[in-house]
């Protein structure tokens, strides 16, 4: 069955991943770029994760209380008998819950992530072959221009300008599609004449 890539805010959001080992640290990375509020819990963890100012950390094993503030759980453990355990109660809490190197124990995964400011790509194969999403992942990299963040900050800032020029929504569309489709062919913003000739040739 295949996944579908919803994006959500994780800012402000408390993500609790029980684990400390280096599975743990790979989930902590990945979230990390996006200011997520992580608590790490596990007996032993990782200096890599307990040295990190901006990560709770509670050394002791998991208590089933551990998830009645999560909006999410991460179960990341060696054993397995603890991560369907983990799974259960936080089905029971119906606090979404991803179990490593279980498909079947997962409410979300974790896609293979591109992030280049704020352009986000997430690839998955659904659990099938994560060495595939991977390489993919790589090749979509190597295609994505490496200053796409000035291009996004340039299209971002233009959007009140053009709303101002056009005040119909369909015409105002396909100024913005057309901008985003020059600035991506010549890897840069337009200039102010570039825009404006844009707009009057729609």
């Amino acid at each position: 069955m295949a996944y579908f890539p919803f994006c959500f805010e994780l800012k402000g959001k408390r993500g609790v991943i029980i684990g400390g080992g280096r599975i743990a640290l790979e989930k902590v990375n990945v979230l990390s770029q996006f200011d997520a509020n992580l608590c790490v819990i596990a007996p032993e963890i990782l200096p890599e994760i307990s040295d990190n100012s901006s990560i709770k950390c509670i050394k002791r094993e998991f208590i089933p209380k551990d998830a009645n503030e999560a909006d999410y759980c991460i179960a990341a453990t060696d054993n397995r008998s603890l991560n369907e355990k983990i799974f259960e109660i936080c089905r029971k809490k119906k606090v979404p819950i991803n179990v490593v190197d279980n498909k079947d124990l997962c409410d979300f995964i974790f896609p293979s992530v591109i992030r280049r400011g704020d352009l986000v790509a997430g690839i998955t194969s659904s659990g099938a072959s994560p060495q595939v999403a991977v390489k993919l992942r790589k090749e979509l990299e190597r295609i994505i221009p490496e200053n796409i963040e000035e291009i996004l900050d340039y299209l971002n800032g233009i959007r009140g300008y053009v709303k101002e020029k056009i005040t119909d929504q369909s015409l105002r569309h396909k100024v913005l599609k057309q901008a985003g489709d020059e600035c991506l062919r010549l890897g840069r913003g337009l200039t102010d004449g570039e825009l404006e000739d844009l707009i009057e040739s729609m």
